[in-house]
């Protein structure tokens, strides 16, 4: 268990920077010519991997709510601090929810 724990870390590590890196790519004139645009692709790749490993002996559904809540709250607090974005009540409540559906489904 602790590997799964592990790997699945380093899904959520790989999809956020992947995430940050397509982010930055769209500010660039041709973003799908960027460096930026590639190292994101290429993190997703690694995630994909990472994905194959844990679905051969874990339930998907779990994993799956473990790495979207995680995933949702490091990319609203990276919005914020990297982008200068906002988020609404209405979108805290949406990470409020994630946050109650890892407790759900680990019960």
């Amino acid at each position: 268990m602790e590997r799964s724990y592990s790997v699945l870390f380093l899904v959520v590590v790989f999809t956020i920077l992947g995430d940050y890196a397509l982010k930055v790519a769209t500010k660039y004139p041709e973003p799908l010519l960027s460096i930026w645009f590639l190292m994101g692709a290429l993190l997703y790749g690694l995630t994909a991997v990472g994905w194959m490993l844990l679905m051969q002996t874990y339930n998907l559904a779990q994993i799956s709510v473990i790495y979207s809540s995680i995933t949702i709250i490091a990319l609203v607090l990276i919005g914020h601090l990297f982008f200068d974005e906002t988020t609404t009540g209405r979108q805290g409540l949406g990470v409020a929810a994630a946050l109650a559906a890892v407790v759900l489904m680990e019960a």
